[in-house]
This record gives C-alpha cells, sequence and structure tokens, in this order.
C-alpha cells in the first residue's frame, strides 16, 4: 500500500464522512438527552473530526488484522488513547476542560472512561469489518477526479474552520473577547465562543488548575527528553543487534546521526501517559507498558508501510506475533520499559536537562530542532529516490543526481539494513 491519489483521496473520504457521522451523532445524542440542538464540533460546521481521525487510524491500523477480538481490543486501546491525548493537548493549549467524564465510573482525569472506551471498541470493530468494505465500494463508483475537487474543497473549508475556532480559543484563554464589541471580528469570535461554551459546558465552568504534565515540565523539556531518547535507543539497539545477530547495523530513523525515533516519540508518549503516576503500581505500570508499547510499535510498522512502503522490522518468525509486527516477547520488554522510564530515566534526564544554562535552553532546542528537521527532509528525499532507482526510474533533476551520486543503493541499504518493501 502506498501514498498513491486514489489512496490518499481513500483516506480523506473517510475522515469526512466518520467526521460528519460523529458530528451528527453527537447531536441526535444531545438531541434525544436534552431536547435541544447543539453543535457538538469544535469547527462550526457539522464536523467532529476526532471521530474521523480515531477511524482513519483505525482503519489504517487494523487492516490485516483478521482476530475479531483483537480488533475489538485494539480499537478500545487506540481510541481511548486518542480521546485521552486529544483532551490532555486541548487543555494544555486552551487551560480548559473540554469534556468531563469524572461523574462517571472508571474514568481517568475526567477525559476518558470505561463506557466509552467500550463503545468505541464496538462501533470500530463494526466499522473496520463491516462498513469499511461497503463505504468502499462507494467510493470506487466515484469519478476519482471529481471526488477529489469536492474532498479537496470540502477540506480546505474545513481547515478555514479549524483556523477560525482555534483563534478564538486562543482569545478565549487570554480573555480578549469582549462581548458588544462594534468590531465584526470580535463579534463573529464572541459568536463562536458562545457555540463552544454551549457545546462544552465545561469550558465555561471548568479551567485546569493542576499540571497536565509533571511539575516543572514544558515543551521545551519533552523535546529534549524525544532528542536525548531517540539517540538512547539508537545506541541501545545498535548494541542489541551486534549482541543478538553478530554484526553491527545502523538502526537511526534518519541519515545523519543515531536517532530512532520511535523510541523518542516512545518515551515522550510514556511521559505524557504516565508521568504523573510513578507512583503506581510497578505490576500496573507493566501491564499498561505491555499493552500500550505493543499498540504503539504495531501503529509506527503500519505507518512505515503506509507511507513509504516498506517495514523496518519484521517478527513473523518470533513466536506469539501478531502480522509480524510486534510479538510478545517485546511487548513484556515495554512494559519492563515502562517502569524503568517513568521510575528512573525520566527524573534522572529531568534533572540533567534542567542542568542547561538558561540562555542556551531555548536556542539550543530550537536549534537542534531545525537540524532534525532539515536532517528528515533529506532522508525522505534520499529515500523516494531509492525508491524510484529500485523502479527504474532515471534521475530528472540535480537532486535526483546527487542522491545517486551520494545516497547509493548500497549506502541506503546499509543505513537500514532491515528495511524491507512491501508490494501490496
Amino acid at each position: 500500500m502506498y501514498m498513491k491519489l486514489e489512496f490518499l483521496l481513500w483516506i480523506l473520504f473517510v475522515f469526512l464522512i466518520y467526521s460528519f457521522i460523529g458530528w451528527l451523532v453527537e447531536v441526535l445524542f444531545i438531541l434525544i438527552k436534552e431536547k435541544r440542538f447543539v453543535n457538538r464540533g469544535i469547527t462550526n460546521g457539522p464536523m467532529c473530526t476526532l471521530y474521523g481521525f480515531i477511524v482513519v487510524i483505525l482503519m489504517l491500523t487494523l487492516k490485516d488484522v483478521e482476530n475479531t477480538f483483537i480488533v475489538f481490543g485494539a480499537s478500545m486501546i487506540y481510541s481511548t488513547v486518542i480521546q485521552y491525548l486529544t483532551g490532555k493537548i486541548l487543555a494544555f493549549l486552551n487551560k480548559k476542560v473540554w469534556w468531563d467524564y469524572s461523574n462517571k465510573k472508571y474514568n481517568l482525569e475526567g477525559y476518558i472512561c470505561l463506557n466509552y472506551s467500550l463503545l468505541w471498541g464496538f462501533f470500530g470493530t463494526v466499522i473496520v469489518k463491516l462498513i469499511n468494505p461497503l463505504l468502499f465500494g462507494l467510493f470506487n463508483s466515484f469519478n476519482i477526479y471529481i471526488a477529489g475537487i469536492v474532498e479537496l474543497t470540502l477540506f480546505g473549508l474545513l481547515l478555514v474552520d479549524l483556523f477560525t475556532s482555534f483563534v478564538t480559543l486562543k482569545k478565549i484563554k487570554l480573555h480578549k473577547i469582549k462581548e458588544h464589541d462594534d468590531n465584526f471580528s470580535n463579534w463573529l469570535f464572541s459568536s463562536i465562543k458562545k457555540r463552544m461554551e454551549n457545546a462544552y459546558p465545561t469550558l465555561k465552568r471548568k479551567s485546569i488548575k493542576e499540571m497536565i504534565l509533571s511539575e516543572g515540565m514544558t515543551i521545551y523539556h519533552i523535546f529534549y527528553l524525544f532528542i536525548i531518547c531517540a539517540f538512547i535507543g539508537a545506541v541501545v539497539e545498535i548494541f542489541f543487534c551486534r549482541f543478538t545477530m553478530h554484526r553491527w547495523m545502523s538502526r537511526s530513523s534518519i541519515i545523519f546521526g543515531q536517532f530512532s525515533f520511535v523510541w523518542g516519540f516512545a518515551i515522550v508518549l510514556i511521559t505524557i501517559l504516565f508521568s504523573r503516576y510513578k507512583n503506581k503500581s510497578t505490576f500496573s505500570l507493566f501491564i499498561l507498558g505491555t499493552i500500550l508499547g505493543g499498540a504503539y510499535e504495531y501503529f509506527c510498522s503500519v505507518f512505515t508501510e503506509v507511507v513509504y512502503g516498506t517495514v523496518f522490522w519484521d517478527y513473523s518468525k518470533i513466536p506469539f506475533n501478531l502480522n509480524g509486527r510486534i510479538n510478545l516477547l517485546f511487548c513484556f520488554f515495554w512494559g519492563f520499559a515502562t517502569i524503568l522510564v517513568v521510575r528512573y530515566v525520566i527524573p534522572f534526564l529531568m534533572d540533567l536537562i534542567n542542568r542547561i544554562p538558561k540562555k542556551l535552553f531555548k536556542p539550543l532546542a530550537i536549534g537542534i530542532a531545525i537540524f532534525l528537521l532539515l536532517d528528515l527532509g533529506v532522508s525522505e528525499i534520499a529515500m523516494r529516490r531509492y525508491k524510484h532507482r529500485l523502479e527504474g526510474y532515471p534521475a530528472r533533476n540535480v537532486v535526483d543526481k546527487l542522491c545517486d551520486e551520494y545516497a547509493t543503493n548500497d549506502f541506503m541499504e546499509k543505513r537500514y539494513s532491515n528495511m524491507k518493501w512491501v508490494n501490496k
């Protein structure tokens, strides 16, 4: 499966359809429960983008999973984690609670609860197994160019709507909206503010007082944790391969330097999800780390296959594996890693990060981020050209020629030793 035009339009189609269906379900639920119409979307249009995003993730991640029980469990896990992270991010950006499940049993900070997680498991299974195959048939009946124009137009309008909504959120946070101002923009923002507070009453009455992350942790700390752990993860994997496979191999995600983004993002997620719960029982951390770590690694495998048409690891020969993407033994490793990271690694690295001089703290982070983005861009170009060479396409421009000279097939095969092309 590669990122071709038809496939991209199919993803966009699913996103738009389920964003609308999610909005419709929310509106009908409030209409039946409270006897009133409420636009429950973050946007002003009939869209609840969280639903569309979750379904796209479920569709891509679970496309090869045949076992219905695994699809159910995975739908619960992915949707719950996405909803939790979305609630956290919105609260972090706006310092307001968007939804609150504190009055429901088995909730976590009011962002998620067991009842809705079970519902997501059920509906995720129905969507992946039954509805999406029918929806794909409907999509294939459309003229691809007309469908593309319609979808891109709707998506463009949605982006404008989202931009307007988030500007309004920023104004709400800064208390800069004046209800009776004659200025048109303030009138517009005031109208959107009223709609949002009507749709999400907790926006008006409940502010976030507690820290979203651990005390003293900022976005810059998160970035430093990402880059340090991406480096450590790559080095650990290099030595692991040396002692288990008896050869040295690069485990980096990018061409320049040794940085494993899989490990970097994993530590960031562990930090966001667990840093405030380091005092939880070791067993609880192990179980959660095992389950969520496996789900994360499975998603990373699917992501690289969808975007690049490649997989960078294959566990097909290891017992108790799921489609070669994860296996039980390595899931246990994720569980142990979660305990170590939450209890020891994060506190140690936070102390180390806080020793960076204040004058260098932000500029250094920004400089490293720029380097990584450039490195990622070069790696992306080299990977695309490598794929095109294997398919027999000649160099068409100076960039292709530079890739052919420096990022040769031999270089790429050594840099990404375990990479396998997937033909689907």
